[in-house]
């Protein structure tokens, strides 16, 4: 696109009358950008939201991610065969496969720790591309530098703060499909299809569901063609650069369909729907919001991206007509919110909602909004560093036992509080994966029950250290009211409540002592602990951790013990 000086961005009056010396600046910063093409004007957009979004990783060793020390402790097991027998790999040729395949190509070279920060500033940094690029592909110059002041919060998402990175991954790409889509149909030639065909096929290995979402998008914008001509046409340029990715994408449902359940799920099958208005609230908290109460302000954009996108819905941007846009609520209105062991299934439209709330934004705002989105902006990455500084404190308090589990133990980790410091996500539900990662223990949460993963269990384990069962042991046996509180829902009295708790975990000690050499328990009671047998002896006490050894645990330790030790 060429320079467009007569929509260069203008910065509101108000703003330059904050004082000479601001005006001053914001003047040449105006005239700037003036002389910037629209693709250059968007990269250096792209830039300043890189900027933002991934400073915080410079504090830490290990970006506090809730699932990735558990996919850390994954790459382990890959690596180390011999020491985990209880494993088979399921390949990296299939969806949902790029950041292992990552980890464990680029890990030989950095360091699985390395390899996993490149990949979150891949992520971040291919979002920081993409927004602004898709926003201006699909709109105008002005929308775009509106658009900059809200999609601040959504580079490091919340998908990147759970530790989804496929998913968080195939969003970006996704997009990136839907612009090489536009210009196949609007200048149809091999080059612009062998693009469309790349890029599909890296989305189905970031993720499938993003790759589906935006099939559907190209179907829906196909079927909305005034003749059956023109669906003709515009079928034949779209579709087929897509028959490889289409393929794929069948043959991932079908081994999705197919998956063994029942002993390999540990016979767990959850399914949820949630209400209304916790499906409003995570409109926000499962795409905007990032930590803790810290980052707030992106509810800012969040709330005034809905108003502008409820009064300009009937605008009908390329892929995301009103139709497309009603689809899309009502996948996320009616899909489960976990489904077959799968969690933040309807989550996963979420992204999409939003783009297309972004694609409906004015081309002007009241110009006093540009300083409140400009000091949530401000408030928020400062508050996501500082989060980022206190979740690593976190995983340090966590892994404070290293020195006295041995390398190679049996390590059973049983995790009864998820969180410490963060409230939007568990950040301690698998940092028994730094153990795996560093001392090659057992890993006996490792998600393993689908073909999905890049390993999973040979053999089905016994259903009580199945991870979907064991993961949710802990905290649901943290006191006898949790269990007596789950029968009572379903209809059945327990009277001995307490008897019927310590039955329970006697039952449950009975089985994994032969099994497991050292036990980690995170924010256990005092009751709980009361309940260790006795072959197991204290070896550290430390604030919320205690790590217990077996007596018979034929194992030295490594390192001296540096912090307070059971005696």
């Amino acid at each position: 696109m060429q320079k467009m000086d007569l929509v260069a961005p203008e910065f509101p009056a108000s703003i330059g009358e904050s004082g000479p010396y601001l005006g001053a600046v914001l003047g040449r910063v105006q005239a700037f950008l003036r002389r910037l093409s629209d693709r250059t004007l968007a990269l250096v957009i792209g830039a300043v939201l890189f900027v933002v979004a991934a400073w915080p990783l410079g504090l830490v060793d290990v970006p506090p991610l809730q699932d990735l020390p558990n996919h850390l402790a994954t790459v382990t097991v890959i690596t180390h065969p011999e020491r985990y027998p209880e494993f088979v790999g399921n390949g990296f040729f299939k969806t949902n496969a790029a950041l292992f395949g990552w980890l464990c190509l680029v890990g030989k070279l950095t360091g699985v720790k390395v390899a996993a920060r490149l990949f979150v500033l891949m992520v971040l940094g291919l979002n920081a591309v993409v927004f602004p690029q898709f926003i201006l592909r699909f709109t105008d110059r002005r929308r775009l530098i509106v658009a900059s002041f809200f999609i601040w919060p959504v580079i490091h998402n919340w998908f990147v703060s759970m530790g989804m990175l496929d998913f968080a991954l195939g969003v970006p790409l996704s997009l990136l499909l839907l612009m090489a889509a536009d210009r196949q149909r609007l200048a149809p030639g091999w080059l612009n299809a062998t693009l469309v065909a790349v890029i599909a096929l890296a989305d189905w290995y970031a993720h499938v569901f993003t790759l589906m979402v935006a099939c559907m998008l190209l179907v829906i914008h196909v079927a909305e063609r005034r003749s059956w001509r023109d669906r003709f046409s515009e079928a034949l340029r779209l579709f087929v650069p897509l028959g490889p990715a289409a393929v794929l994408t069948l043959v991932s449902l079908y081994n999705h369909m197919t998956e063994p359940v029942g002993a390999m799920t540990g016979y767990v099958d959850t399914r949820m729907l949630i209400p209304p208005w916790e499906l409003a609230y995570n409109l926000w908290a499962e795409w905007f919001w990032g930590f803790t109460w810290l980052s707030i302000s992106s509810l800012v954009p969040a709330a005034l991206l809905a108003l502008y996108a409820y009064l300009r819905r009937n605008e009908s941007p390329t892929f995301f007509s009103p139709f497309a846009f009603l689809v899309l609520g009502g996948l996320f209105l009616f899909l489960p919110y976990v489904a077959t062991n799968w969690f933040h299934v309807n989550s996963r439209v979420i992204p999409y909602l939003w783009v297309a709330a972004f694609l409906r934004l004015p081309s002007r705002i009241d110009p006093r909004l540009y300083k409140v989105l400009g000091v949530s902006a401000l408030l928020y990455t400062v508050g996501m560093g500082i989060d980022y500084h206190r979740l690593d404190n976190d995983r340090l308090k966590f892994t404070a036992g290293m020195s006295v589990v041995p390398e190679g133990s049996r390590l059973l980790p049983l995790i009864f509080r998820r969180k410490l410091t963060s409230e939007n996500t568990r950040s301690l539900q698998h940092a028994w994966g730094f153990y795996v990662t560093e001392k090659q223990t057992s890993a006996p949460l490792l998600f393993a029950h689908s073909r999905s993963f890049p390993v999973m269990y040979r053999d089905p384990p016994d259903p009580r250290f199945n991870h979907l069962v064991l993961e949710s042991f802990a905290p649901t046996m943290l006191s006898p009211d949790w269990g007596c509180n789950i029968l009572r829902s379903g209809g059945i009295f327990e009277q001995d409540c307490e008897g019927m708790w310590r039955r329970q975990w006697a039952s449950f000690w009975q089985a994994a002592a032969p099994q497991y050499d050292h036990v980690l328990m995170w924010d256990a009671t005092p009751e709980v602990q009361a309940l260790v047998p006795p072959e197991y002896r204290m070896v550290l006490k430390q604030e919320h951790l205690t790590i217990y050894e077996r007596s018979d645990a034929r194992v030295s330790r490594l390192a001296p013990v540096t912090s307070e030790v059971a005696r």
